[in-house]
């Protein structure tokens, strides 16, 4: 995830995801699927601006070990 997403560029998506939705509050866990050899976790997280985003996380399964290969948000402040 880091050579993904190095510090300057997750930096910046925290900024725009504040600028949309405010900061953030709290999180519930939502559900879990299941797709081969990836485990996809969802969450209902509030922040200060937005009642509810949800937050999409994928775990890829590596040689025993997981690692993070995804992450989304989405809510409608930040489709707009």
């Amino acid at each position: 995830m880091k050579r993904a997403m190095p510090e300057p560029v997750f930096q910046q998506t925290v900024a725009f995801i504040k600028s949309k939705v405010g900061n953030y509050v709290s999180k519930d866990f939502s559900k879990v699927e299941l797709q081969g050899n990836f485990t996809v976790v969802y969450y209902r997280a509030k922040y200060t601006d937005e009642g509810e985003v949800t937050v999409k996380v994928v775990f890829v399964e590596k040689g025993g070990d997981h690692y993070v290969s995804g992450l989304w948000f989405d809510s409608p402040k930040l489709r707009s």
